[in-house]
């Protein structure tokens, strides 16, 4: 081939046999980076252009975007707005709240509930500090309780009332130092009527025992007066943060308190549904609330394991092995199991699935045990068996203190005919107690005599309502 042929690719590409001056060169870059700046200003522009015609209310630090929702919170900041151009020198107390509301205004009133919390960088501080910890953070947005309240199932937990009001988008989100947040609050308390719910009832459970029924007839009986969070990641964080038990009970009182924030003044109860693994921490409540009454729901050992393992409806995971609650600790098992499993008698390496998911409920269960015991009346077991009746005759009026009514009554018998867990999905409640009996492994049937028995006959002997 001639020396000075090219190749194909070469002459595809526009290659030329002659070198660029470096002139040339210099004069083409300059053309790029110059376009390049050119485009990106008028991209940012744009952006900037389309970001302020939506309605945001401004925050700590950052601008939320809230569209309709803002209309009202607007109103409110304008009025302490025109509060301030008015105020003279000798409103100084009452002009230094009114400036705080207008940066933390839909937080104060609430108007923006909190909605997760971030405690990787907890950490205690020295007494007289007016806080026992910093470092955590709250984010806060405005939740869309109308369809919850209206239709409990379809938003069965609290991850479903967050996408419902596209709180789980960080556009929406104001995020500030949550000490911080708690003292402007309590400041504007101070001087100003806040209305803050405080907490009526907590409701603990064994996992897969009728706990979200009992959020849905605590939201259903009084939709207007009842605000009910079901498994809210606030207070998992809150109960499983690390720390000293005055710390953890602190952070704990000051999560409910900015939850029990309302704008409504119709909203007069509130109840938590805990996560199930937040029945391991029952001590920082009773540390944190010990005069607020609390359940621990329960149910027969064969038919909670059936709820977790039935072989019908067990799912796969990518590499085979099994998807259910109470297996997700299995790779690296807490202390309590290890120990438990231990006093059994048993090799923790050698237990199979239904043997660890026993152990782990035990685990729940003797965790409520202790509770109760140091509980003075406080909190009490409820079975399944027959739990629609226990609420509406004991659990709600005498134990959580409120009245059924006959409406009430029978808008909880209502929601308890659908499936808890519906989504949106018009499915009917079938009681499946038998069943679970009858297709039941041997497997289960023994996993659960061993390590669930003796837990459950201990549960029963408590009184329902002491």
């Amino acid at each position: 081939m001639n020396g000075s042929a090219r190749s194909g690719i070469g002459r595809r590409r526009g290659a030329s046999a002659r070198n660029k001056s470096p002139l040339t060169s210099a004069l083409v870059i300059s053309s790029t980076f110059a376009w390049t700046l050119l485009v990106g200003l008028w991209v940012y522009v744009s952006f900037l252009s389309s970001a302020s015609t939506a309605p945001t209310v401004k925050g700590p630090k950052v601008a939320m975007k809230c569209g309709k929702n803002c209309q009202r919170l607007k109103g409110r900041l304008k009025g302490a707005s025109d509060y301030l151009e008015g105020a003279g020198k000798g409103d100084k107390i009452d002009r230094e709240v009114s400036e705080t509301f207008m940066s933390w205004g839909g937080i104060i009133v609430g108007d923006l509930q909190l909605v997760k919390i971030e405690t990787y960088g907890m950490h205690s501080v020295k007494e007289g500090t007016g806080k026992r910890y910093k470092g955590v953070k709250g984010s806060f947005c405005k939740l869309d309780w109308t369809q919850y309240k209206q239709d409990p199932p379809s938003q069965p937990m609290f991850r479903f009332l967050i996408s419902a009001s596209e709180c789980d988008n960080p556009k929406h989100l104001v995020t500030v130092d949550l000490a911080t947040a708690v003292q402007k609050s309590r400041e504007y308390d101070n001087t100003r009527e806040g209305h803050v719910i405080p907490p009526t009832g907590f409701v603990f459970h064994e996992s897969r025992v009728g706990s979200t029924l009992v959020a849905n007839s605590l939201t259903a009986m009084d939709p207007e007066g009842h605000r009910v969070y079901s498994e809210s990641d606030p207070i998992n964080e809150a109960l499983k943060a690390t720390g000293d038990k005055e710390t953890a009970a602190e952070l704990l009182r000051d999560v409910v308190s900015m939850m029990g924030r309302t704008s409504s003044p119709k909203e007069r109860h509130m109840f938590f549904k805990v996560s199930s693994i937040g029945s391991k921490r029952i001590r920082v409540m009773q540390e944190a609330f010990p005069a607020v009454p609390w359940i621990f729901v329960y149910r027969d050992p064969v038919q909670t394991m059936m709820s977790h393992l039935d072989p019908k409806k067990l799912k796969k995971m990518r590499g085979g092995a099994t998807k259910a609650v109470c297996l997700r600790a299995k790779r690296n098992p807490p202390d309590d199991l290890v120990q438990l499993v231990s006093d059994y008698g048993e090799d923790l390496d050698e237990l199979s699935n239904e043997e660890f998911c026993a152990a782990h409920l035990a685990t729940l269960c003797d965790s409520a045990l202790r509770g109760l015991q140091k509980s003075d009346g406080m909190g009490i077991p409820v079975n399944y068996d027959g739990l629609v009746d226990t609420l509406i005759e004991k659990v709600i009026p005498d134990h959580f203190g409120v009245a059924v009514d006959e409406d009430a009554r029978q808008r909880i018998l209502d929601v308890s005919k659908k499936y808890s867990k519906g989504k949106g999905e018009e499915k009917d409640f079938v009681e499946d107690s038998e069943t679970k009996d009858k297709h039941s492994t041997p497997e289960i049937r023994e996993a659960s005599d061993t390590f669930l028995s003796e837990s459950y006959k201990e549960l029963k002997q408590y009184s329902s309502i002491k």
